[in-house]
Order: C-alpha cells, then structure tokens, then sequence
C-alpha cells in the first residue's frame, strides 16, 4: 500500500463546486483520484516554464468558524487532498527548484506547497477543462 498524506490550499467555494463535478463525471466522484491526475499532469507539463509562463496564483485564507476574521475570505473554502508520499515530495522538490532559481525581475522566489496546489487547479479549470461559468479566478 502507497503511503498517503494530506495537502491542503483554500480555493473560491464556486471552483470547489466545479471540482466536484469535474470528479463526478470524470472520475467516478473520487475527487482525490482527479487531484493526483491533475498534479502528474500539470508536473509533466511544466507551465511554469511556458512562453508566457502559466503564472502563480496565492490562495486566500479560507474561513474556519461561522465568522470571518483574521483576514479570512468567506467565499473561500478549503481544499483537502489525501496525496501519495512519492507524488507530494516529487511536488516539494520541484518548488525547491523553482525557488531556486529567481523570478524574471531579479526577485528571490517563495513558492509553498499552498501556492503551487492552488495553482495546478487554476490551470485545471483553464486549459484542461476549461470552466465558463460565473466565477473568475483570482
């Protein structure tokens, strides 16, 4: 059995509702099985590195209790993933050397796992499966 651990980002609640029916229809409604796909996607597409590059997208706080403080935006919710062991530190090592190298303006880069998650997704919904609903990413 393939050692798993959970990963979590914060996405908009209308994108969660979007991932949901991605998974029901194309995934037998196993949403985990449709992040893993998504994350070996978007790794052995490398958009980062694209002419233009696919850019980061910083996920909010999503809120945790019934009142939204802390800077927390209450039209966002989290999203958990349960991923296996090899696929996370395949992602970690990535960001290592993503934030190794510098950003195009000479800045030094912070990329988390947070950031990158959120971002796989936003390129899921923008060249994978393109969502033309009301939402707009952020």
């Amino acid at each position: 059995m393939t050692d798993s651990v959970p990963a979590q980002t914060s996405v908009p609640d209308w994108l969660m509702t979007y991932c949901r029916q991605l998974a029901e229809v194309h995934y037998s409604r196993k949403l985990n099985r449709m992040y893993i796909h998504m994350l070996q996607c978007f790794l052995a597409n490398s958009p980062w590195e694209a002419n233009p590059p696919f850019p980061w997208r910083v996920a909010r706080i999503h809120r945790t209790t019934g009142l939204s403080k802390n800077g927390a935006d209450a039209g966002w919710v989290p999203m958990n993933m349960v991923l296996p062991l090899e696929l996370i530190n395949q992602v970690k090592l990535t960001i290592e050397m993503i934030n190794a190298n510098k950003s195009d303006d000479g800045r030094e880069r912070v990329l988390s796992v947070r950031t990158f998650l959120y971002t796989v997704i936003c390129w899921w919904v923008t060249f994978v499966f393109p969502y033309s609903g009301p939402g707009v990413l952020a």
